[in-house]
């Protein structure tokens, strides 16, 4: 795990210039820093890179790394890369054992198109100088970051976004559309960022860099058709098959490893299969109040099988901690499970340099509740639609007691989202900010963006034809993408930790996608498949226990330890002195949550991005 900056202008580059850059990705890297600057046809070429050593941790793997007239920064890591190696490399020399190496080598003998033979996650950077040119690439789900500024000949990009405002020639500000979208999803849906001119390289993308020109190339997409004519049995088999190889790459390291452990199916199966290689160690965490711990469950996966397990109870001070997650995002995020990552990820450091985890089993097997809903608005859309007006309007006028409040709530939502199509729906189930909510909040000023028109376009565009399918394929590539990927990537990174995401493996995603829709939710029971895998290895309360996630006791938290916090925050809210929102609204937000409205998720947002705003005010 490293971070990568470089730029290319006329202009003379200096080494103190790409020194600022690496200096911003000293947590990405805090092991050997390197740089190098090339002068050629006219113009300036600077590379810089910091190195958090995994493989190989010799100084000759360190980075720049030059081969005849190539030279790579790279981020991440290759985990086929021996098999590369043997099958494509065979008759080269070789002078390290490290897979940076191999994917220049690869980039040599196969251009572009190597890194559609790369299983891994990475962002990397080669100039070519015989072909003056550059080449940019990400992993196919995202997981590593690539940022990018072009305007007036000069091309600048890095691992993070700070280390772009470093450079004199990046002329910016805060993109307020983009903030709209931010708080529409708690995620910008889009690749473009929270600032002006300053882009995301998509998931699964390249981009060359010749003549003063981009030229943007999808070279990998995850496509849901043809399905495959498989019995489940054989699925089962094949699944688990691919799962064990996906771990089985990610134990390739020179440093101690180790697994996150929260006690739901998916960390927990990672943690079985990892066993079988000898003891693991594991790491969880959880908060002081019962409700929003999942420690007891981990003990029981760790207790199986016998981990040498580290937890840790969170009793946050709410208030202190904010400055070091606003400083570990370069853009704002409003994922509140980002605080017991933190610590969490600054536990395992303490012991492990890579963690393996149970990212992306929720998109790959389908495991939101979110999914079930949307099923069964899919059966209720059957029944005529004039008829759901009907019975849509009779049930509205029904007046909710105590005894039956949840079920009539949840069938009068059932019945008016089912009104409007799946695309609308499933967007609706997303929002975090509705636009009456907005109009509250927002002045005149205040623009908006284009989220939840490319959100509707993801989903309806989806290479699906099921309901379930289009719903994975659509949380993967913005959910998961802008939103979960970010967080273990900049949380993992504040500790110089590297995460490792099995379920993500380019194979098992191809794989399950393929298979029937059926397999993955069965009669509205969500992760079917994956729990039928689990049988033959956890223990029966975890794989029956209902769903927990991350969760943080917000609404508690904005009635009691951050209430003040947060009045005198928004008393003085830069979000107001900006003219872009009004100070009334969002005191008026705080005193709702007191009277007993549960705002907690929403008022964690603006909490956020006031506090991020600050952070770039010079950029308002």
């Amino acid at each position: 795990m490293c971070g990568l900056a470089g730029k290319i202008t006329v202009n003379k580059i200096t080494p103190e210039q790409i020194k600022a850059m690496t200096d911003t990705l000293i947590r990405r890297g805090p092991d050997a820093e390197g740089s190098k600057i090339i002068q050629h046809n006219g113009k300036w070429i600077g590379l810089g890179h910091r190195r958090l050593k995994i493989i190989d941790l010799s100084d000759s793997a360190n980075q720049p790394f030059v081969y005849g007239s190539l030279t790579l920064v790279f981020n991440g890591e290759i985990y086929n890369f021996q098999e590369l190696r043997q099958k494509y490399l065979a008759s080269e020399i070789f002078t390290t054992h490290s897979d940076t190496e191999v994917a220049l080598k690869m980039y040599q003998k196969f251009g572009a198109a190597c890194v559609k033979h790369f299983r891994g996650m990475f962002a990397l950077a080669i100039y070519d100088a015989e072909q003056d040119s550059l080449f940019l690439a990400v992993d196919q789900t995202g997981k590593k970051p690539l940022y990018y500024y072009h305007r007036d000949g000069t091309f600048v990009f890095a691992s993070g976004i700070d280390a772009l405002l470093t450079q004199p020639e990046v002329k910016t500000g805060v993109d307020f559309r983009a903030l709209d979208d931010f708080l529409t999803f708690n995620y910008i849906v889009s690749d473009r960022s929270a600032f002006q001119d300053i882009y995301k390289l998509p998931a699964g993308h390249t981009l060359t860099f010749a003549a003063g020109q981009l030229k943007l190339e999808k070279y990998w997409d995850l496509d849901y058709w043809p399905k495959l004519n498989i019995s489940l049995n054989d699925a089962l088999a094949r699944t688990e098959e691919i799962l064990r190889e996906a771990v089985n790459l990610r134990l390739i390291a020179d440093v101690p490893l180790g697994a996150h452990l929260s006690g739901g199916v998916d960390s927990s199966l990672i943690t079985a299969l990892l066993a079988e290689h000898g003891r693991v160690k594991t790491f969880a965490i959880g908060f002081s109040q019962k409700d929003f711990s999942e420690l007891s469950y981990a003990r029981i996966v760790a207790q199986k099988f016998n981990t040498e397990h580290y937890e840790f109870t969170v009793t946050p001070d709410a208030v202190s901690i904010l400055p070091e997650l606003i400083d570990s995002y370069d853009e704002p995020n409003a994922d509140p499970s980002q605080i017991p990552m933190h610590y969490l990820c600054k536990l395992t450091r303490e012991h492990v340099t890579v963690a393996l985890n149970g990212d992306g089993g929720d998109e790959c097997f389908g495991g939101y509740e979110r999914y079930q809903g949307m099923l069964y608005q899919n059966l209720f859309r059957k029944i005529p639609k004039p008829l759901r007006q009907i019975f849509y309007a009779g049930i509205r006028s029904l007046p909710e007691s105590a005894a039956h409040h949840s079920f009539l709530r949840r069938l009068k939502w059932l019945c008016k989202v089912s009104l409007s199509d799946a695309a609308e729906s499933y967007y609706q189930a997303n929002l975090s900010f509705d636009a009456a909510l907005k109009n509250k909040l927002y002045t005149d000023k205040m623009p908006r963006g284009s989220g939840a028109q490319e959100f509707r376009q993801v989903f309806e565009n989806a290479p699906a034809d099921d309901l379930v399918d289009k719903m994975l394929y659509t949380d993967l590539k913005l959910y998961l993408r802008n939103d979960l990927l970010v967080k273990a990537d900049r949380a993992a990174m504040r500790h110089s930790l590297e995460g490792r995401s099995p379920f993500l493996d380019t194979r098992l995603l191809e794989f399950t996608a393929a298979l029937p829709a059926q397999y993955k939710i069965h009669n509205f029971q969500l992760k079917y498949l994956l729990k039928k895998i689990a049988v033959k290895y956890l223990p029966k309360e975890i794989i029956c226990r209902k769903k927990q996630g991350f969760g943080v006791p917000l609404n508690a938290w904005f009635r009691n330890e951050l209430k003040q916090y947060a009045a005198d925050l928004f008393n003085d809210s830069l979000l107001a002195q900006s003219g872009y929102f009004r100070k009334d609204a969002l005191l008026d937000l705080l005193s709702e949550q007191q009277r007993g409205v549960n705002h907690g998720r929403r008022l964690f947002t603006l909490v956020i991005l006031e506090n991020w705003l600050r952070k770039y005010r010079k950029y308002i």
